[in-house]
């Protein structure tokens, strides 16, 4: 529950970001919502272990709540046997974050690339739009006075002025736009074409019924979409392409995400372990446990800033291994806070159990 309501709301405030495809290039809804879907298991790499957090200091403050911790105390149950539960729900978790980081989430940025990349560059969508004069490209102007569903316009004022010696113009009632084998076409009905050369002084108009504008032969090549952090697999981010420009730019940074990548799941253990520490490795509070709770927050919250900003750090000066210290060092300080048996008299000080 804690997952799924942490996720909602972070996913809403994240589909805003894609609100412009739909204003600026004409999406449906359908195709919005799919490729708002498409942000989630970003989300997920993240609020996983946090939530893991979030519902063992939930259950936990229950069980104190009802003095169930008190009466498994008093029967002989150890802090372990009490947690093993826990830790046991929390390797899934880490094993679902590191199943994220590792595939899911490369695999649905860049399906989510790809398809604003085609949205981006569909000539309906970016291109022609009702009462505005816009340039293809250098020399190709297109203005309609109505966009219609089913990629009808209405209006029609098409200017080719890229060849000084040749400038046409296009006037048509009605325009289709339709892909064919050839790309992208535009059908004009009922216009007229108006030509002048350098040559001729007079503007020759010829009217026409129906007239086809090969509108692929004025886009610009289409670029090489260059993948980003988030948008590479592992292997793709330990071993940059040194070939590639962006590559060579961004070499640290991409080794130092392949890296969190795989440190990130140590991160729900280091939160769990904190959230255990905080309810059942302390003495016996009658005040409550809200206190502990918090500063417990306050500390996963810290631990996690402390991630981020290594990252950046061996990013741009190495020592790849700090990724993975961080969490790690969390997970046995507070391991042995929570387990190892009490000190008394110097002497280490096992504690008797009732048989079971």
């Amino acid at each position: 529950m804690i997952l799924a309501s942490v996720t909602l709301i972070v996913w809403m405030t994240q589909t805003l970001q894609r609100v412009e495809i739909v204003v600026e290039h004409g999406a449906g809804l359908a195709l919005f919502g799919f490729l708002s879907i498409l942000i989630i298991p970003s989300l997920l790499a993240v609020i996983i272990p946090f939530a893991l957090y979030g519902a063992a200091v939930y259950a936990l403050y229950r069980l104190h709540s009802d003095s169930e911790i008190a009466v498994l105390f008093a029967a002989g149950v150890s802090r372990w046997r009490l947690s093993a539960p826990i830790l046991a729900l929390t390797a899934a978790g880490a094993l679902a974050t590191l199943y994220v980081n590792v595939d899911l989430m490369p695999r649905s940025y860049r399906v989510l690339k790809e398809e604003v990349a085609d949205i981006r560059a569909d000539v309906a969508s970016s291109i022609l739009r009702s009462g505005e004069f816009t340039t293809f490209v250098d020399g190709f102007t297109i203005y309609i006075d109505e966009a219609r569903p089913g990629s009808q316009f209405t209006g029609l004022l098409v200017n080719d002025y890229r060849d000084p010696d040749d400038v046409k113009t296009y006037m048509a009632e009605r325009a289709l736009l339709r892909e064919t084998e050839n790309g992208p076409m535009l059908f004009l009905r009922n216009g007229n074409l108006q030509r002048r050369s350098s040559e001729e002084a007079d503007v020759a108009i010829v009217p026409f019924d129906e007239l086809a504008v090969n509108v692929a032969s004025y886009q610009d090549a289409p670029r090489e979409l260059v993948l980003e952090l988030t948008e590479r697999y592992p292997r793709e981010l330990l071993n940059p392409d040194m070939s590639k420009p962006y590559d060579r730019a961004n070499a640290g940074k991409l080794i130092a995400e392949g890296h969190s990548r795989f440190a990130g799941p140590l991160y729900a253990f280091a939160y769990v372990l904190i959230g255990l520490y905080a309810l059942i490795g302390g003495p016996y509070s009658r005040r409550g446990y809200v206190l502990r709770m918090a500063v417990a927050g306050g500390v996963i919250f810290l631990l996690r800033i402390g991630g981020f900003l290594a990252q950046g750090l061996v990013a741009e000066y190495g020592g790849y291994w700090l990724l993975y210290a961080i969490p790690i060092e969390a997970i046995v300080i507070v391991a042995f806070m929570l387990y190892a048996p009490p000190l008394e008299s110097g002497r280490l000080h096992f504690r008797k159990r009732r048989p079971a």
